[in-house]
């Protein structure tokens, strides 16, 4: 069963202290009254120093994660590891009986994935992936334009990004061999599965491999849903600047049109004219829009017992759609190439 807090002060390990936990999840807890980050696991001596700088003496410092996880004065645990730690640190977080907020993926291969999956299945405590965009008040607005009925059932979703992220050429050498999707994809897969709220039937996958060696760095991935239902998941690292993040939904009685960034939202329905609003997410958006809203949900369910948004449904929808569009995208490798004729 989850842990409980034994006093006003939720207790909160930090499992890795890189730059995301430092840049997104500290400048947040810091904000949050009756939380303390009590602990930091992280494997160099000069990162826990600087953990110790930032954090003062008080906080206790361990080289290994499952030393962390073993501190029975430690309630919740966030982890932010590189993605080859990810099954084994998130399987040893459940165990212990603490609750968890991870960032996607849970693995980098079928094994691991489904391994992981079926562990959080049987998780007691309080489990919540990090996908920030799930949170953000404009998709709250979306959400609530579909609950209520004004866009009819959703039967089409586009989500699109387009940036700069992959313009260096060869930056993101170290995630290569996971691929786009199970690298990056959860995030905006995450948007269709807010909009549907389904598993998908099936993906496929077209794109190409420009300048970031074997990642593929633009393309398309299509995802069918239950009663003919299309997501499309368009990203192109190469756009430059400035990102865009958009998402289009079109329902059978209507349309809405959203920047995710922005947090600005055009609908209407059939035989009306557009509305505008604007849902805009805290600021400063410490590490990516979002990130406030996603740790606070985390912090509220885990003191007051609340459900999370992104709990052990959606882990398990998204990283099954990534899965299937990292296999699709190999399938497609694989697969006969036409050639012009000798």
């Amino acid at each position: 069963m989850a842990m409980k807090s034994s006093s006003t002060t939720h207790s909160i390990g930090l499992i890795g202290f890189g730059n995301w936990a430092r840049r997104a999840y500290l400048p947040i807890l810091r904000e949050m009254r009756h939380v303390k980050v009590a602990a930091v696991a992280a494997r160099s001596e000069s990162t826990r120093q600087l953990a110790g700088k930032e954090l003062g003496d008080e906080v206790r410092l361990y080289g290994d994660y499952r030393e962390l996880l073993a501190d029975r004065s430690v309630e919740s645990v966030l982890i932010s590891l590189p993605n080859e730690l990810h099954a084994e640190s998130i399987e040893a977080a459940v165990k212990s009986g603490k609750n968890v907020f991870f960032e996607p993926p849970v693995g980098l291969n079928q094994t691991e994935i489904h391994r992981v999956l079926d562990l959080l299945d049987q998780a007691g405590q309080r489990v919540q992936v990090d996908l920030e965009l799930r949170y953000l008040p404009v998709m709250r607005r979306v959400r609530d334009l579909i609950d209520g009925g004004r866009l009819g059932e959703p039967l089409m979703a586009n989500v699109r990004l387009w940036c700069d992220w992959g313009c260096d050429g060869g930056r993101w050498k170290e995630v290569e061999n996971q691929g786009f999707f199970l690298w990056l994809g959860c995030w905006y897969l995450d948007v269709l599965d807010d909009v549907f709220g389904q598993q998908p039937l099936d993906a496929q996958v077209a794109g190409g491999y420009a300048i970031n060696g074997n990642l593929m760095d633009h393309g398309v991935a299509t995802l069918t849903y239950p009663k003919g239902r299309v997501g499309i998941f368009e990203f192109n690292l190469l756009a430059g600047d400035p990102e865009e993040m958009t998402l289009q939904v079109a329902g059978t009685r209507g349309e809405v049109r959203v920047d995710l960034q922005e947090g600005t939202c055009r609908w209407r329905t059939q035989g009306s004219g557009w509305e505008e609003e604007v849902a805009v997410c805290s600021l400063p958006a410490h590490g990516f829009v979002g990130m406030r809203e996603s740790i606070a949900d985390f912090v509220e369910a885990v003191t007051k017992n609340k459900p999370v948004a992104a709990g052990k449904d959606v882990c398990r929808r998204v990283n099954l759609a990534a899965l299937a569009c990292a296999m699709a995208e190999k399938e497609r490798r694989q697969a006969y190439h036409l050639t012009s004729r000798a």
